[in-house]
């Protein structure tokens, strides 16, 4: 039987929640040092996975568009 931090890191790689994934264990940790409320640390991992998304979106945009490194205008 799995463990229940390994069935979440499990199913957060299955929902293609990576970035939560990784980001789990250092945020548990910070809240359990901070006193997060259970929501405040979900809210943490949720913040973590929008900003990896949106960080991935801009690298496929910017590949897709073929412009040379560097470049922003013309």
């Amino acid at each position: 039987m799995d463990s229940p931090r390994t069935e979440l890191l499990a199913l957060l790689r299955t929902l293609n929640l990576g970035a939560m994934a990784s980001a789990v264990e250092d945020t548990a940790l910070r809240a359990a040092k901070e006193g997060l409320t259970h929501e405040a640390f979900l809210l943490e991992l949720a913040r973590i996975e929008r900003a990896a998304k949106h960080a991935r979106r801009i690298e496929r945009l910017l590949r897709q568009s073929e412009l040379l490194p560097g470049k922003t205008r013309s």
